[in-house]
């Protein structure tokens, strides 16, 4: 399938995988899955990033997606400080599972959770997962008019 989107009435680009528009921003729903780092590479490449989510509807659209898929938002520089990839911090609002963010208590044969998943099993206003970045998951890519 071939998508074009359109901007200011003209041609902005041509992708072979299609670009969903919510609100003010295109999000593209990755096919195949990636580590965090990979599926943020393929995000630049595609001149976007990892989403950041602002609002609840933008929450609620990205749930709607029906899949587990790669966010925006890790703490890998430090531990327990959450960033968004534009390297604004985490503040409201926040959609945590139960008991999350929890880091798998610490377990070292588990490795550090420091990268964000929306968990597909969960309420959409719960559904926030901290899991390893090495883990391959579907992504949503984002680039803002």
């Amino acid at each position: 399938m071939l998508c074009v989107f359109l901007l200011a009435g003209i041609i902005e680009q041509t992708c072979p995988e299609c670009w969903q528009k919510f609100e003010s921003s295109w999000y593209f729903l990755s096919t195949e899955t990636k580590t965090w780092k990979g599926s943020r590479e393929d995000c630049l490449e595609r001149g976007a990033d990892l989403v950041i989510i602002n609002s609840e509807k933008e929450q609620e659209f990205l749930f709607n997606l029906n899949k587990g898929v790669w966010i925006g938002l890790t703490d890998s520089v430090t531990e327990g400080t959450w960033k968004w990839v534009d390297g604004t911090p985490l503040t409201n609002p926040r959609y945590w599972s139960p008991h999350q963010p929890d880091n798998f208590g610490g377990k070292p044969e588990y490795g550090e959770e420091d990268c964000v998943q929306i968990h597909k099993e969960q309420s959409s206003r719960k559904s926030w997962n901290d899991i390893s970045c090495g883990i391959k998951l579907n992504w949503v890519c984002e680039k803002v008019l």
